[in-house]
């Protein structure tokens, strides 16, 4: 992906879904090309032109859940859970959508991670940055 954050960037892209790995995580905004090295450790570096990154691999399969994650848990995770479940993308308007993760738990659907996303794209340059709220 680190390939793509140019391009995401300049097209104000919001949010990237990814799959495979069976579990569930959603990052904050970080960039994939810049790292802060301090004693060996590289963490990403916040940025707010970055999209959010949602890995949901999480509906099943026969090998089992991806448990086995970093630990602890890096500041660039917002949440992470190796749980069986679906997301629910809702488009509201130009502007606005709202992503859910359900965790499968006894037979019902429970949301365990929700976000409302502002479409940066047609974000007017006058409008109030949520900072600013």
């Amino acid at each position: 992906m680190a390939h793509c954050t140019h391009a995401f960037s300049n097209y104000k892209v919001d949010v990237v879904f990814a799959g495979h790995v069976h579990a569930y995580e959603r990052s904050e905004r970080v960039s994939n090309i810049e790292y802060n090295v301090v004693n060996g450790l590289c963490t990403p570096v916040s940025d707010h032109s970055a999209p959010i990154y949602i890995t949901i691999g999480d509906g099943g399969n026969q090998e089992g859940l991806a448990t086995e994650m970093t630990e602890p848990q890096p500041r660039y995770s917002a949440y992470r859970e190796a749980s069986f479940g679906h997301g629910i993308f809702d488009i509201k308007n130009k502007t606005h959508a709202y992503f859910s993760w359900h965790r499968n738990q006894d037979e019902y659907a429970v949301e365990a991670d929700s976000l409302w996303f502002h479409n940066r794209y047609w974000k007017l340059s006058s409008e109030p940055s949520v900072a600013a709220l």
